[in-house]
């Protein structure tokens, strides 16, 4: 699996409050600091320090019996008017666990952060048998199935010029890409609407993808339904006609034929 590479200009302080609400996000439970302390593998005296600071300025929420932390109302209005400008016709998060419900495996949100796709959201399979996904979580652009079809919304010559970097990048010989055989999946994403990524990269696992439609000042992005590849392909033809039935009244995407 490949390993994240996050940015050394990103203030230490500031990644760590939001990994924490991430961490929230994934687990949608209360939690220790011991717990989030050791799932994040952050110092236990820095967590403590930092969750405290959030209760005091009404982020989280603190239970003295059980010592458990919980995000408040505070945080989930946060971000409200920037989903509603964008999806008046259909929440976005209620779209998600509705089709995670339905198909019972992993749905994730991705959008490009530079040569990679990052997750910024994602609802887990209850399977033990899944595929699990951390919001945050980078994975290479040209590989990934939600980074094929961000990338199938550019030009040839923004992809060659993305694809060029990504091999430079790439400490895995066999990890690079020839240009020939991406622009077939590109053209494949271009003429299907959706892409199935087998094992690429996640060993054993897979996951279909579709774009949502770009909406005023924010990036392309696309949704995603993953689990171990067993699992996936027996759910092949009912992953894509969920996808196209959830996305297509509400967002105008196009049936495949």
């Amino acid at each position: 699996m490949d390993a994240e590479k996050p940015s050394h200009s990103v203030v230490k302080s500031a990644r760590r409050v939001l990994e924490i609400f991430e961490f929230f996000a994934g687990r949608q439970a209360p939690a220790t600091v011991m717990e989030v302390s050791r799932e994040l593998g952050y110092p236990q005296s820095s967590t403590s320090a930092l969750m405290e600071s959030l209760r005091s300025l009404g982020y989280l929420s603190y239970d003295r019996y059980s010592r458990q932390f919980n995000p408040t109302l505070r945080v989930a209005f946060m971000g409200n008017w920037v989903q509603e400008s964008m999806y008046s016709d259909g929440n976005l998060f209620r779209l998600m666990v509705d089709l995670q419900q339905r198909s019972e495996l992993t749905v994730i949100l991705g959008l490009q952060n530079d040569i990679y796709v990052q997750y910024i959201h994602s609802i887990q399979s209850a399977s033990p048998l899944r595929l699990f996904v951390r919001p945050g979580t980078l994975r290479p652009l040209a590989r990934a199935a939600i980074g094929k079809m961000l990338l199938s919304t550019k030009s040839d010559k923004e992809i060659r010029a993305l694809l060029t970097r990504i091999n430079a990048t790439e400490e895995v010989p066999e990890n690079r890409i020839k240009f020939a055989d991406l622009m077939k999946d590109i053209e494949g994403c271009r003429r299907d609407g959706y892409y199935i990524s087998q094992g690429t990269v996640t060993h054993g696992a897979g996951v279909i993808a579709m774009l949502l439609p770009e909406s005023p000042g924010q990036p392309p992005m696309g949704l995603g339904i993953g689990a171990p590849m067993s699992r996936l392909l027996k759910k092949k033809q009912e992953v894509i006609d969920m996808l196209q039935e959830a996305l297509q009244p509400q967002f105008g995407i196009r049936r495949s034929a």
